[in-house]
């Protein structure tokens, strides 16, 4: 039996209180499956304290209050994190000083990185809907569930009056292109070659037009 939420109800977070068992599995899912490499190498090492800070913050584009959960017989098994460009434009400042401030000394090695990466990832429209995160724990693959939460994702965009779905997603992850293309998702354009000091990387911007219901 499959169960979708958002914010947990009765389990909402405050700042500097701790999680409860089951956000930690939220947090634990967003932290291992949730991400692009790109974000990991960007962030570096410290990105489990920067997350799990984050998450537990309202009012940011990395909080507990964006993803989309489902479960499967009472387990976690997937999410997927995404916001409205009007919740972008509320939150983008607030986000950046959550890094900068859990990166501490970090950030003077990841300030280059994160100010070309902030140049070409999320860049959406007013009427756009951004999927910053999508993931399932690997035991519950095969069973159609991302296509189960990305509808429930563009059921909240067409709720919030958005008018498109955008995603970034790596050139080199062929799977979730070819998902996302049997989706109704189209490539809009290619990046331009973001660097770190140990790969290159490049993201296609994916895009679907939505129905109003």
């Amino acid at each position: 039996m499959l169960f979708f939420y958002c914010c947990p109800a009765g389990n909402r977070l405050c700042d500097n209180v701790s999680l409860s068992t089951q956000n930690e599995k939220n947090l634990a899912l967003y932290l291992n499956y949730g991400f692009e490499v790109i974000i990991k190498e960007f962030i570096g090492p410290m990105i489990k304290e920067v997350w799990e800070n984050a998450f537990r913050h309202s009012r940011s584009c990395f909080s507990y209050q964006h993803p989309h959960f489902v479960e499967d017989n009472g387990q976690i098994a997937g999410m997927a994190s995404a916001y409205s460009c009007e919740c972008k434009r509320k939150e983008e400042m607030r986000s950046l000083l959550m890094i900068l401030r859990y990166l501490k000394w970090g950030v003077f090695k990841r300030i280059n990185y994160m100010r070309r990466s902030g140049d070409i990832l999320a860049q959406i429209g007013e009427d756009d809907y951004y999927l910053s995160n999508l993931a399932t724990y690997p035991d519950f693959r095969g069973r159609g569930l991302v296509t189960r939460l990305l509808k429930e994702v563009e059921k909240a965009a067409q709720g919030a009056g958005c008018k498109r779905m955008v995603i970034d997603v790596e050139t080199a992850n062929e799977r979730a292109i070819k998902l996302y293309e049997r989706l109704g998702y189209s490539i809009e354009l290619k990046s331009p070659v973001l660097s770190t000091r140990d790969r290159d990387f490049e993201l296609f911007k994916m895009s679907k037009e939505l129905v109003q219901e």
